[in-house]
């Protein structure tokens, strides 16, 4: 579990994973991103969206005509001649629709917008989850090349000792000038070596930064990675945390969900529609011409309304079609995630364990070596071992420092692989 404290950076100070895990979090572009489609999902997720709700509209209208007007009667009424026959029709109505029947479709709908919003708290946590990982293999990847630089530090200082020690020989007339220069030339790619690694590890604070989406992390900082290794892990019990818990798989049987909410929906197309209109209105007309000089209604009305689609042009029919097919590949895709799931667990499980073997073979050859080192160096300066000799066994001894270094954090980083497959590196 990563443990949240405040981030302070200040000259060679150590910053610690968890410190820079609770950056990336706060400041990650993917996550803010995934957070902000998440939200969006929440605000769909009502029943209004969904079609429980009915919907209210107000509506007016006026209507103002002036015509010449000449009217005509049966049963011995006089003709009407208007030169200028104004007529004025107006109304204002209050609607209330709602649909009483629609084959449970806002049920459903409802359904799966909230799915929708479990969905996109399942990518929300992926992006985490993915953040979280890049950051650890950034950090340790800091780490070794911090650990590098010391080792060659250590290396510089060593061929310092002998090249101080060959000029003092020198003065007294001692040593030769072949020694010399191979000692120069040794110290000069050292120190270019140093050069190098600074160069390394600038680039991998860039990558840090990059994956928490800040400057925060400068040249400056020390990172001190934990190989401390959680040696309960097995394979059974991770692959039976990644069957419960990796999102890979909770997200492809949400979708598998979602594919028979979709088809439920479709189908609800076989069924009629009920749909109702409650209105509140007034209706007013004038005329300067006919029977009826002005005309005045005012009242509720009530509609009722049955729809039944009889043929759709096989569109309804494609749709149940697609919808099935949708849901057989979602089926599909959780077989195929499952399957790699498995085999990645299997690999990174077998890596893991050579990994671990590793490491007490590389840390018995750290220890020969050293004693190799020491003694060929004290050989050395006595006269009785060669420069060539020297040197051999510095360099294996500092090679078994890096390699020692690696395969532990080689081990931790496996370890840190097993709890993503399992679903558990953000816990």
């Amino acid at each position: 579990m990563f443990i949240i404290s405040p981030l302070a950076i200040t000259g060679q100070e150590i910053v610690k994973l968890d410190e820079v895990v609770k950056i990336a979090i706060e400041n990650n572009f993917n996550i803010k991103i995934a957070k902000n489609d998440l939200e969006i999902s929440a605000l769909n997720a009502t029943i209004g969206n969904a079609g429980f709700l009915p919907t209210v509209d107000f509506s007016a209208g006026y209507n103002y005509s002036n015509t010449i007007s000449k009217t005509t009667f049966h049963g011995g009424f006089p003709d009407q001649n208007n030169s200028a026959a104004a007529s004025q029709n107006y109304n204002a109505n209050l609607n209330l629709n709602y649909t009483l029947f629609d084959g449970l479709k806002p049920v459903y709908k409802l359904k799966r917008s909230k799915l929708d919003v479990t969905l996109r708290n399942t990518q929300y946590k992926q992006a985490i989850e993915n953040t979280i990982y890049e950051v650890i293999q950034a950090y340790y990847s800091l780490a070794i090349l911090q650990e590098d630089y010391r080792i060659a530090e250590q290396k510089l200082s060593f061929t310092k000792v002998q090249l101080d020690r060959i000029e003092t020989k020198r003065k007294y007339g001692q040593g030769t000038e072949v020694e010399r220069l191979n000692l120069l030339t040794s110290y000069n790619k050292d120190s270019t070596q140093l050069l190098r690694l600074k160069l390394n590890i600038r680039q991998s604070i860039r990558q840090i930064n990059k994956a928490i989406g800040t400057e925060d992390i400068t040249d400056a900082v020390i990172v001190k990675a934990d190989t401390d290794l959680d040696l309960d892990i097995n394979y059974e019990k991770t692959l039976e945390s990644a069957l419960q818990n990796n999102l890979m798989i909770l997200q492809a049987n949400q979708n598998i969900t979602r594919s028979k909410l979709d088809l439920k929906i479709a189908k609800t197309e076989l069924y009629p529609k009920l749909n109702t209109t409650i209105s509140y209105g007034y209706t007013g007309a004038k005329n300067d011409v006919g029977i009826m000089n002005s005309n005045d209604a005012v009242g509720p009305s009530v509609n009722l309304g049955l729809s039944y689609s009889i043929y759709s042009a096989g569109a309804l029919n494609r749709a149940i079609k697609q919808n099935k097919l949708n849901i057989k590949g979602s089926e599909i895709t959780l077989q195929s995630i499952r399957y790699e799931i498995e085999q990645n667990i299997k690999d990174a499980y077998t890596n893991h364990q050579n990994n671990i073997a590793l490491i007490p073979l590389e840390e018995s050859n750290v220890s020969i070596s050293k004693e190799n080192f020491e003694r060929t160096t004290n050989a050395y300066n006595l006269g009785q071992a060669t420069y060539l000799d020297y040197q051999q066994a510095e360099l294996n001894y500092i090679q078994a420092q890096k390699l020692v270094i690696t395969a532990r954090y080689n081990a931790k980083l496996s370890e840190w692989e097993l709890r993503k497959l399992a679903g558990t590196i953000a816990k």
